[in-house]
């Protein structure tokens, strides 16, 4: 009885300048956009090829550990930083390939093609974009 009275003095004692208080601050950073809430009008982006390259890096590493979507939302990413990065248009024709959506595949050929009307991976493009076409029939 003495050590179970001796206990509670210790709690009450100890135990309530420690008790958990509310949490006052600032509200934690979402990792991800947050989709319920409303976004802003599409902001001009400018053109940052390290930016770019850095999207492409974590696409990469999403790429390897098979989860398709997240490294074709950061493929897309590196393509809104650097519209001229051929190595980002091919990885993510290559991404969507492996999610079987060869309409879209074909489809980012075609943009690569507007964006880039003088670079010299256009016949080469050009050709993967009729290959996917046939592939979505």
């Amino acid at each position: 009885m003495r050590l179970l009275v001796g206990f509670i003095t210790l709690v009450l004692l100890f135990g309530l300048p420690f008790a958990q208080q509310p949490r006052t601050g600032k509200k934690p950073i979402l990792i991800r956009d947050d989709p319920n809430e409303k976004k802003p009008e599409e902001q001009v982006i400018q053109v940052n090829p390290r930016t770019a390259a850095e999207h492409v890096a974590v696409g990469d590493f999403y790429f390897k550990r098979d989860n398709y979507k997240a490294a074709e939302e950061r493929y897309r990413e590196a393509i809104k930083f650097n519209p001229r990065s051929v190595d980002a248009y091919e990885k993510l024709v290559k991404t969507l390939e492996k999610q079987k959506a060869f309409d879209k595949a074909a489809e980012v050929c075609e943009q690569f093609l507007v964006s880039n009307p003088s670079a010299k991976e256009i016949p080469r493009f050009q050709a993967r974009a009729d290959e996917l076409k046939t592939k979505a029939q």
